[in-house]
């Protein structure tokens, strides 16, 4: 299992200056945890530490004059211009121009590395993302799911963890006889299409509802497909429309930049869970009304049923079975599954019973949820009535992308133009935290100023224009030329902070919250200073400019957004 740390500082300065307050306390014969945090205001310095605060009570003094006393014992250290006393009692530590300059190289250095850290070497996750329910369309649900979960995987990479993506399509279920059906009564069976499998659910979901013969018919495909009898004409259907669902899920999946290692798929998940779920009746569960079910309120929990009076296995089941076919196929530290938020219930279920199965399941699986996306403005247009779909999405939003590009007389380029869509779509929803619901506005998120995913974009185009005017591909860095320390050096260094702390919380908005900060610094700095001046400092504020490029680009890959070198 993962370790989870708080802290949100984990570099060598920290560690340094942490040491450093902490061999002042031991001198005074104080004892206590040093703990730094960043002030949320540049302004107050790089480093802030409570531990006055925290003894003044045990010691008998005052916060504020434990807090000088600890200061005027702290010794020099060539990376501190000066530590300050502030408020009640918090000390800040500003860091000197010798360590923002040595940063700013070793950014420089690292290249493509810039970001990575080593932390998780060696251990191995499988994370389990954009499900699809095969015969129905990628809807807005599945593009949260993507969008996270991708966001995720590039960032626990990051730390150097080897993360295996899989997906668990839905290749068996009533929705699926119930598209079958409507293909057939249709006679749509030879001339099966993407479009045509969404409105047949919705066909087959209706006449479901409303009548008791079509009932029983689509119940019988249920059970054949669910049995596997190849030999009748729902098989053929199925078999046609099966293929063209996985076909349309690697195409949508591949247009927001993910990839899968395998599919594992329900039906094989079905047979497994099944078989267990018998094995462990009644020991974890028991038999009610020709049904087996699990006692989830002797846990706090709730009861359900995981095989029903069908015979047939449940989602509670599959879920069973799709937790042994992965310790079976794979040898893994962490399983993490992403779902949407009104799942959670459902997989706190699923858990406790697999911790009564085999406790290394319950031990080694984490299921984490992400809020729901809500449309406000911007038209979308559906082919699917209320349920957008993440094709319709996408479209709608480069299609506007393109109009604004044209408007402000910005590269005219549709390739440049799927890239800000997808952008604008993956910021808006990755700079939320987990759990929380996002609201997409169409024009907001396409704004070219301020918190959205094409500003971040054009901050980082801005830079690569700046440095091609300047010719210089990395500038080489031998002082400052007199340049005073700027907020863009106080936040570059934080880079890894925010990649490992969104790594530690499986929280992808730190990073484009950071992304964010970043981006708002540069700009300020680049609309009061002239970089290319020809002064002594030219060659250190392209080092800036090309580290800024950098980090932005590599922030942007790990929520899973393309930047463009000209916009």
């Amino acid at each position: 299992m993962f370790s989870q740390p708080k802290g949100m500082i984990d570099s060598m300065i920290n560690k340094e200056v942490t040491d450093l307050v902490s061999e002042t306390l031991t001198s005074l014969g104080f004892e206590g945890e040093v703990v730094l945090e960043h002030p949320n205001d540049l302004l107050h310095g790089d480093f802030s530490c409570n531990i006055a605060m925290v003894l003044a009570k045990q010691v008998g003094k005052n916060p504020r004059e434990l807090a000088e006393e600890i200061v005027s014992k702290i010794e020099e250290h060539e990376y501190i211009e000066k530590v300050e006393v502030a408020g009640p009692g918090f000390i800040n530590f500003y860091l000197a121009s010798t360590f923002f300059t040595q940063k700013t190289k070793e950014i420089l250095k690292q290249g493509e590395e810039w970001g990575k850290t080593t932390r998780d070497a060696g251990k191995t996750m499988l994370f389990e993302h954009s499900s699809p329910n095969l015969f129905k369309p990628f809807h807005i649900g599945h593009l949260v799911n993507n969008t996270l979960g991708e966001s995720l995987i590039r960032i626990f990479r990051a730390t150097g963890t080897t993360v295996v993506p899989l997906s668990y399509p839905s290749d068996v279920s009533p929705g699926i006889a119930k598209a079958v059906w409507a293909i057939l009564d249709k006679g749509w069976q030879d001339d099966i299409t993407v479009a045509r499998i969404g409105e047949a659910y919705a066909h087959g979901v209706a006449q479901y509802k409303e009548n008791e013969e079509i009932q029983k018919e689509i119940n019988e495909i249920n059970a054949s497909l669910y049995n596997q009898e190849t030999d009748t004409q729902f098989w053929s259907v199925y078999e046609k429309g099966r293929a063209l669902s996985l076909d349309y899920f690697t195409a949508i999946t591949s247009r927001l930049g993910s990839e899968f290692d395998e599919l594992i798929f329900e039906s094989e998940a079905e047979k497994e869970g099944k078989e267990i779920i018998k094995k462990h009746t009644p020991r974890v569960f028991e038999e009610s009304d020709g049904a087996i079910i699990f006692r989830g309120s002797e846990h706090g929990l709730f009861d359900n049923v995981f095989i029903n009076s069908a015979g047939f296995g449940t989602y509670l089941a599959k879920d069973i079975g799709l937790l042994s076919l992965k310790f079976d196929k794979y040898t893994f530290d962490t399983s993490i599954t992403i779902t949407d938020i009104e799942q959670k219930h459902h997989f706190q279920l699923v858990k406790k019973a697999a911790e009564l199965i085999n406790k290394e399941w319950a031990e080694k699986s984490e299921y984490i949820q992400h809020g729901r996306l809500e449309l406000t403005t911007g038209k979308i247009s559906s082919r699917s009535g209320n349920v957008p779909l993440a094709e319709d999405i996408l479209d709608s939003v480069r299609e506007r992308a393109h109009e604004r590009m044209q408007e402000n007389n910005r590269v005219d380029d549709e390739m440049v133009a799927e890239h800000v869509a997808v952008s604008a779509i993956k910021y808006a929803i990755a700079r939320v935290g987990m759990g929380k619901n996002i609201v997409f506005d169409m024009e907001q998120a396409l704004s070219f100023e301020g918190d959205s995913g094409p500003y971040l974009q054009y901050t980082y185009a801005r830079t690569q224009s700046i440095l091609q005017k300047a010719n210089e591909a990395t500038p080489e860095i031998s002082s400052r030329g007199g340049l005073a320390i700027v907020a863009v050096e106080q936040l570059l260094y934080r880079f890894p902070e925010a990649v490992e702390r969104a790594a530690n919380e499986y929280e992808p908005h730190y990073v484009a919250n950071y992304l964010s900060d970043l981006a708002s610094a540069y700009n300020s700095w680049y609309a009061n200073e002239q970089v290319l001046d020809g002064s002594d400092a030219q060659n250190y504020k392209l080092g800036l400019t090309e580290a800024v490029g950098a980090t932005l680009k590599k922030g942007l890959w790990l929520l899973g957004i393309e930047t463009p070198e000209r916009m």
